[in-house]
């Protein structure tokens, strides 16, 4: 198995590049680049003006080339394959332990790809997915976002793991909300507590499923964005969540993970409930 490294060539690819040689190294995992080139438009072109044909078909190859030449110049194993780029990645994900995904390009059409290949594999909820909007290159401290789904638990065991292989702290992070916010605590009864006493109890609640103590840190926050905030405060180098994808028809990735891997300015990595690393 491999960490599959998905780049688009644009201003994202440094940061995706330095990311993979840094966990190749710290997780003992080869990463491979995998850059698409998007075909289907171009086949439609052809068979609509077959006179295009031949010269479709040169650019196209003259595009692979270049494209394996920048991906060959990084040093790290590299391929370069035609198709529907969400299809393609999505299939080469299945043989892979890790998606990682640029987040920095700011070109408007880069955006949208990349935040369509994003929200296609994250719902697909086959692999966790690394999301860049900078390079990873050390790993201090990994946040966990915590509540008390299996979903999250997978995450912490994930983190764990990951913190083992890159000698980070783990730690888990817990909002607590009021009824109509992001993290209304629904296995207590926030209404007849006061908010010392919730806290308090939140804590030992996702404490004895983790089975451990002092790793975990509830605080009140009202919006998802606080989550992302807590964890800059604690300076975490990487933020972990659970994908319920597969798991609910409402809200299939949770109401945090759908806000922050569209607006989290640090790595996030997005771990499918079911996943064992």
């Amino acid at each position: 198995m491999r960490l599959l490294a998905a780049v688009d060539l644009g201003e994202g690819l440094e940061s995706v590049v330095e990311s993979a040689r840094f966990l190749q190294e710290g997780l003992g995992i080869p990463a491979e680049l995998l850059h698409v080139v998007p075909t289907p438009y171009f086949e439609a072109l052809g068979r609509r003006f077959p006179h295009l044909r031949p010269g479709l078909e040169e650019a196209l190859s003259q595009v692979e080339k270049e494209a394996q030449k920048t991906l060959a110049d990084t040093g790290l194993r590299a391929r370069v394959l035609r198709g529907f780029p969400a299809q393609v990645v999505a299939g080469e994900a299945l043989k892979s332990r890790l998606v990682l995904l640029g987040q920095r390009g700011t070109d408007a059409l880069e955006a949208l790809a990349r935040g369509g290949l994003a929200r296609y594999l994250l719902h697909r909820g086959e692999v966790p997915v690394l999301l860049l909007p900078r390079a990873l290159k050390a790993v201090r401290r990994i946040a966990v976002g915590l509540d008390d789904s299996p979903a999250s638990l997978s995450a912490f065991r994930v983190a764990e793991a990951w913190g083992r292989a890159l000698g980070a702290e783990v730690f888990g992070l817990h909002l607590v909300s009021g009824q109509g916010g992001c993290c209304f605590p629904t296995y207590l009864d926030p209404e007849t507590l006061g908010l010392a006493d919730v806290l308090a109890r939140a804590k030992a609640h996702l404490e004895s499923l983790l089975k451990a103590t002092g790793v975990v840190e509830v605080s009140k926050g009202d919006e998802e964005l606080d989550l992302l905030r807590l964890a800059k405060a604690r300076e975490a180098d990487l933020l972990v969540l659970g994908s319920k994808a597969k798991s609910t028809w409402r809200h299939r990735l949770g109401r945090m993970v759908e806000v922050l891997s569209s607006q989290s300015s640090m790595p996030l990595l997005v771990v499918p409930e079911a996943t064992v690393w």
